[in-house]
């Protein structure tokens, strides 16, 4: 008898220990189950969030179009067909990380800057991944967005004769021909600012910080 008691002990003992051990397997299982892993949001819509308030179809005539506010140059230049306001919230993305992958985020100073993006690297896929500090820092480059294919750089631009009035003005950083001939409201919009500069501007795309500008009279 006793022996037959040790034994039915045993067998409780081991049953208990295989139910306490597939408990502990089972809480493991719902914990893990319970924290989902969480998505980031995509840098390239925070960007085009801060650049055009979201809308990748935007197109107001000021010279830059779509989500990410593409030149019509720097879209043709970067593999974009037709307008990018015409263009897919994708095929802007593809043709963004063109321009991010030679330009840098310098292609969008302002926004760049407010979203903490910095450097010439590939561009992250979360905006909390693109605020790391970059472990080789890039100087800034000049904006993507005034650049223009080294093509229509070497080709003549024919300006007109436009009259100038004396006054100058200092190029700031993000500035370009097109944001100043609107802040001062120059008649002729930048084409007549770009003219009256036409002996230091060979590009009326690609301007600088610190350039001093004529303005016509």
């Amino acid at each position: 008898m006793k022996k037959s008691t040790y034994g039915t002990a045993a067998r409780r003992g081991i049953t208990l220990a295989a139910v306490s051990m597939a408990a502990v397997a089972l809480s493991a299982t719902s914990a893990n189950a319970a924290a989902p892993a969480q998505s980031p949001s995509n840098v390239w819509d925070s960007l085009a969030q801060c650049e055009s308030s979201g809308k990748w179809n935007t197109n107001t005539g000021n010279g830059y179009a779509g989500g990410l506010q593409f030149s019509q140059s720097t879209w043709a230049a970067h593999g974009g067909t037709g307008s990018a306001a015409n263009a897919s919230r994708e095929q802007q993305i593809a043709v963004a990380q063109k321009v991010q992958a030679s330009q840098g985020w310098g292609a969008w100073p302002a926004c760049a800057a407010k979203l903490g993006l910095r450097g010439g690297a590939a561009a992250p896929q979360s905006a909390a991944a693109a605020r790391q500090p970059a472990a080789v820092s890039t100087p800034a480059k000049v904006p993507a967005r005034q650049a223009a294919p080294k093509a229509a750089v070497q080709a003549p631009r024919h300006a007109a004769p436009v009259s100038v009035s004396g006054q100058t003005y200092t190029i700031r950083s993000g500035e370009t021909l097109s944001t100043i001939a609107g802040k001062l409201n120059i008649a002729g919009g930048w084409q007549s600012l770009a003219d009256a500069n036409a002996a230091t501007i060979s590009n009326p795309h690609l301007v600088y910080p610190g350039q001093v500008l004529q303005l016509p009279g």
